[in-house]
């Protein structure tokens, strides 16, 4: 009897070990509350207040330990309301001035254009394991740096957060669009004193998975979206009045740039190979206050931000007769008119990428007319001959001579089918970067005296995400053998993700590229 009782306890242990952990949380945000307000002069106030409670070493040494605020000091102040660690035991420790460090944004290191901006990182003192950071802080900018009021904020953190509001106030007269994104939570609308208030309040929001990539096209994170211009098309007209045509320098650069080009794709190939070989400012358009230089200082700097390259490639093509225009990528929103100039994902002239998942985002040109993009083909057929001969293959123990079948380089196999399959679940959407569509044909030809002794096997898996197959059909001296891999869901939610996860097991079985003769 005490050895039974002894292998059941032993048995529990063990099963205790072995079972998946729930994953526990580096740190919690007992509250994170932003404000943007409106003034009726124009000028405009961020606020952030935040309670963070650290859990683990990693929250406290890698991730949550500073704390960062980019702004630009020549139109923007930065007002810290309070900074201070509250320790385990009580104990208060605000945090000292010098631990409030101004620094170049990374961004900006190597564009001397905004080397005016700043970025300030609070060093946060006294941590600790059950230590709480406390810190509130507000960037005010004064009137004519902002266009106007303009929100793009992302709900979800790497942390949990037990209580998230957010609030946008404006001026009564203002017109405000609004949207909560990939969410439920139902605004609070309130005027009082000529002030139009519009407040969401979020309790015990998940945070997003660390390891796992997540995007509003995904539909796997919430954003809130507010904007004070009258329309999409007014807030994109502060970037296109910025464009520029007709200079001079761009038509020289255009000119001799496609010297020696004969076709519009030859002209479009070499100005967009010099443009991608400018440097990189990776500064957002709300950093650079929704500026751009001209295309002059552009190509005599030999850098630009995503945007300043987009109107100089522009110009480029324009000034060599090939017809261009830089679009824009928003989130997809119920109306039109919600998701301002802080939403903006990606301005471009062409994106092949951004072609691939246009049912997921919304593709604008300047004047905010909806753009179809011209798409590139996945279609792979691929037929190759492999000869079997008892000189050919690796050679394996008892004779035996090992063959693979070829397959393409630049194949979903090659990195997006294993790179979206790392986990067998998923807990958030999956967006793939294209639907694949390959087929691989091997003629096998079988020299005398060689017999096969493991083949791949006849197989067809078909489900709701896709469809995988091989086919073998033996003769006398050769061996047939297709594989195909059709995908028909692009958006593959969690309880999808098992059916994917079939299709890439099957498809990226080793042994299933294997023969053995």
């Amino acid at each position: 009897m005490k050895n039974i009782h002894y292998y059941i306890v032993t048995l529990v242990v063990l099963l205790f070990m072995v079972a998946p952990a729930k994953a526990v949380s580096e740190a919690e945000f007992g509250k994170l509350h932003k404000t943007y307000i409106l003034h009726t002069d124009g000028s405009q106030e961020m606020r952030v207040q935040k309670e963070l409670t650290l859990f683990t070493h990693t929250a406290m040494n890698r991730l949550y330990g500073e704390s960062f605020i980019v702004y630009n000091p020549e139109f923007q102040g930065l007002k810290i309301h309070e900074s201070y660690t509250r320790q385990k035991d009580g104990n208060i420790v605000k945090t000292p001035e010098n631990a409030f460090v101004e620094v170049l944004p990374s961004a900006a290191a190597d564009a001397p254009a905004y080397n005016g901006l700043k970025e300030m990182v609070v060093v946060h003192t006294g941590l600790e394991l059950g230590a709480t950071i406390y810190l509130d802080y507000s960037v005010i900018t004064r009137p004519g740096y902002l266009p106007e009021l303009d929100v793009c904020e992302q709900i979800e953190e790497l942390s949990p957060i037990r209580e998230y509001v957010l609030s946008v106030s404006v001026p009564e007269n203002k017109p405000l669009h609004y949207e909560l994104l990939n969410g439920k939570a139902v605004p609070v609308v309130k005027t009082a004193g000529g002030v139009k208030t519009v407040t969401w309040a979020l309790k015990n929001v998940q945070p997003r998975p660390s390891m796992l990539a997540v995007s509003l096209p995904a539909g796997n994170v919430q954003a809130i979206v507010a904007s004070t211009y009258a329309s999409k098309a007014d807030a994109l007209k502060v970037i296109k009045r910025q464009f520029e045509s007709n200079d001079k320098e761009v038509s020289e650069l255009a000119k001799r740039l496609t010297a020696n080009t004969q076709s519009p794709e030859q002209k479009t190939k070499q100005l967009t190979a010099y443009v991608q070989g400018l440097g990189n400012c990776r500064l957002s358009l709300s950093q650079t206050g929704y500026r751009l230089r001209p295309v002059a200082e552009v190509i005599r700097s030999a850098y630009g931000t995503e945007v300043e390259k987009a109107a100089l490639l522009a110009a480029l093509q324009q000034a060599s007769g090939i017809q261009a225009e830089v679009k824009a990528v928003f989130p997809k929103t119920e109306d039109k008119d919600a998701a301002g100039l802080a939403a903006v994902s990606r301005l471009f002239v062409a994106d092949n990428a951004i072609a691939d998942i246009q049912d997921f985002v919304s593709v604008v040109n300047m004047d905010a007319r909806p753009v179809t993009l011209e798409g590139v083909s996945h279609v792979i057929s691929q037929t190759d001959t492999l000869r079997v001969t008892a000189e050919a293959g690796k050679t394996l123990e008892a004779g035996y001579r090992k063959f693979e079948l070829p397959q393409a380089r630049n194949g979903w196999a090659a990195y997006e089918g294993r790179s979206t399959v790392v986990n067998t679940t998923r807990p958030v959407n999956l967006l793939l970067r294209y639907l694949p569509d390959e087929t691989y044909t091997c003629i096998v030809k079988v020299a005398d005296g060689m017999r096969p002794v493991v083949l791949p096997t006849d197989k067809k898996i078909d489900n709701p995400v896709g469809t995988v197959g091989v086919t073998v059909k033996k003769a006398a001296k050769e061996i047939k053998i297709v594989r195909t891999l059709k995908l028909k869901k692009q958006l593959i939610t969690p309880a999808e993700y098992p059916a994917y996860y079939r299709l890439m097991s099957e498809w990226l079985d080793t042994g299933e590229s294997v023969l053995l003769f």
